[in-house]
């Protein structure tokens, strides 16, 4: 069976990942779609800032040289996750049951949970189809840490799948940290992959509060599939650098907004 239009473009930035680089010709053969529709694929991940497309194919945006300005730019967001990471953290009660999503920021969350919490006085239940949130969280017996079944994505280190979902219905969380690769108001909350989003979704269901966390480069940008409209979440927390214009249009819909 062909893949449908979303799941085919997953597929491509499944391969992108493992290979940096697609060609139009092996893309068709492999999905069982004309050439011409996985052109229309590639010009629409472009536009999405994805991928950039090159004569036959496209590569990945990660395998095009950085420059020095760039750089600087990458590893500043690793300080404002953080930074969310640790206000996010500290929103996490005694005795609560809380979702952390997969991600390099809701991995900041786990990575600075207090000491309290972690050892023996926290009562923390923590649920996740991450494993690098496990191997951040599976040191400390105390807490209660539940991983979620389903197929494993290699290149992401997440799980997922229809048993992920099955398992997540008959959980619940007080609290759900999901991150994003882009925020829009036309297009909600959004990631790369069509498989990840469907189990957000689920992890959404099953959580009575859902707080973003993500950098303020996500903003007004727009990933492949969309995991929920922006003004249903509850929380977001970004850094001080978000566009005023965002942050109050944001408010003005009920959404708690965290500058950090």
């Amino acid at each position: 069976m062909v893949p449908i239009t979303e799941e085919r473009r997953s597929l491509i930035m499944q391969e992108l990942e493992r290979n940096h680089i697609v060609k139009v010709a092996e893309l068709s053969d492999q999905l069982g779609v004309s050439q011409v529709s996985i052109r229309r694929d590639l010009d629409h991940l472009e536009e999405r800032g994805l991928l950039r497309r090159v004569h036959g194919g496209a590569v990945s945006v990660s395998s095009i040289p950085l420059g020095n300005n760039l750089r600087t730019k990458i590893q500043a967001q690793g300080e404002k996750k953080e930074r969310i990471g640790r206000a996010a953290a500290e929103m996490i009660a005694h005795g609560e049951r809380v979702i952390l999503d997969s991600g390099t920021t809701p991995l900041q969350v786990a990575n600075n949970l207090s000491q309290r919490l972690v050892n023996n006085f926290g009562n923390l239940t923590v649920i996740t189809n991450s494993l690098p949130v496990v191997h951040a969280l599976g040191p400390y017996p105390s807490v209660h840490l539940i991983l979620l079944g389903g197929i494993y994505l290699h290149e992401y280190q997440v799980v997922v799948g229809p048993q992920t979902i099955d398992h997540l219905k008959g959980l619940h969380a007080d609290k759900m940290f999901l991150g994003t690769d882009g925020l829009t108001f036309s297009q909600g909350i959004t990631t790369a992959n069509v498989l990840e989003a469907e189990v957000d979704r689920a992890m959404v269901r099953a959580a009575t509060e859902v707080i973003v966390v993500s950098d303020s480069s996500k903003i007004d940008v727009m990933g492949l599939v969309t995991i929920m409209p922006l003004n249903e979440i509850d929380k977001l927390i970004t850094d001080s650098e978000a566009s005023p214009d965002f942050v109050a249009r944001l408010q003005d819909d009920g959404v708690e907004v965290i500058l950090v």
